[in-house]
This record gives structure tokens, C-alpha cells and sequence, in this order.
């Protein structure tokens, strides 16, 4: 038993070792290869600089432990959240927001489900929208206004990564931002979520 294969560190290590190699080869590095094909093909749009920093407070408050950005293609999922993901939709994502926990809903295209109002009161208050919503509340979040240094950084950060923004562009981003909330950003991240890639009706099988 002493010699047992789940007893032995160097058998781990070489197993796990192994496991990892194989993982980024199948699925990580393909995508050093594939990614101009996909920015060809692909209908998502870099975000604002609003919606960037909303997608950083998406992060920041943890939304991305509750909620899903990933439809699979079966039927149920279609049904209940819309078009299924494909692999070009998330050319300019840094990092992938897929999670693994459906506490709520799914939000890959929640942007074309609800209104800027739905959403603020949401967010203020969601058991006054959604009465069996376990979703804590968040009224702070218009409380306190981008820092617009910050939304420098995150623009500046994605495009070192790949995301076509230009010096103009990054320039202006805190003109773009002046006067909004944490609030408002994250309704403008989620009111984008969806609507590049949404399917044309001549697209539709």
C-alpha cells in the first residue's frame, strides 16, 4: 500500500503535470492561432469606456459568483436566456466572465431583456422587481462616481491584451465616465450584454 499511486507525491505531481500540459495544449493554445480568424468573423464590439468600467465594478462586487455569462446550446437554456455562446463572442474579454454558479440568472444577453430604469431599481432594491430575489442590495453604487484614472488604466491594460482601442479613445475616457456613478456603469456594462452578437433575423436558423 506504501507504494499506492495515491500515495506517491512524485506520482501526483508527474499525473497533475501531465493533466495541465494536455489541457493547454488542447484547449489554450490553439487560441494564440485563432484569434485574428475570430476577430474577423466576430460581431462583438470592444466596450465603451463606461461599460469597461462597469464591467470592472461587475467584478469588484463579486457579481460574477452569482451569475453565469455562458448559454450552452440545448434547448432549455435557449429558451429560458437566449442565443447560445459562441466562440467568437468573447475575442476582446479579459478575463472570461463564464462562472460556474447560477445563484441568478444567466447574463449573456440580459441586455436586450431589460430597461436602464429595471435595472437601477434592481439594483437599489431587487426584491421590489423580483419579490423571491435573494440578491442583496446595492444603493451605494449611485452613490460614489468613476474614478476616471482607473478607467485609463483598464482601457490602456486591454489593449496590451489585444482589444483594438485607440490613444484617442483612451484619451477621452475619462470625459466619457465625468459625472457617472459605479451604478451607472454597471447598468451600462449590462444593458451592453448581448447586443453585438444577438442573431439578425436572415441568420436565424
Amino acid at each position: 500500500m506504501e507504494n499506492s499511486i495515491s500515495k506517491s507525491v512524485k506520482a501526483f505531481i508527474t499525473i497533475t503535470t501531465v493533466v495541465v500540459l494536455f489541457s493547454f495544449f488542447v484547449w489554450v493554445f490553439p487560441g494564440f492561432f485563432f484569434t485574428n480568424d475570430l476577430k474577423e468573423i466576430t460581431t462583438a464590439k470592444p466596450y465603451t469606456a463606461l461599460e469597461l468600467a462597469g464591467r470592472d465594478v461587475y467584478m469588484a462586487e463579486g457579481c460574477v459568483g452569482c451569475h453565469t455569462q455562458m448559454v450552452r446550446n440545448l434547448e432549455p437554456e435557449r429558451k429560458r436566456y437566449g442565443r447560445p455562446n459562441k466562440m467568437e463572442d468573447d475575442v476582446y474579454e479579459f478575463t472570461f466572465l463564464w462562472s460556474s454558479q447560477r445563484t441568478g440568472p444567466d447574463l449573456t444577453n440580459i441586455g436586450l431583456k431589460y430597461t436602464e430604469g429595471w435595472h437601477k431599481q434592481h439594483l437599489i432594491n431587487p426584491q421590489a422587481v423580483v419579490p423571491a430575489s435573494i440578491m442583496p442590495q446595492y444603493p451605494w453604487l449611485f452613490e460614489k462616481e468613476i474614478n476616471g484614472s482607473h478607467v485609463v488604466a483598464s482601457m490602456k491594460a486591454m489593449k496590451k491584451l489585444g482589444v483594438p482601442y485607440t490613444d484617442t479613445q483612451i484619451e477621452n475616457s475619462v470625459n466619457k465616465v465625468e459625472g457617472k456613478t459605479r451604478g451607472d456603469a454597471l447598468i451600462a456594462y449590462l444593458m451592453s450584454l448581448g447586443v453585438d452578437t444577438q442573431e439578425k433575423a436572415g441568420d436565424l436558423n
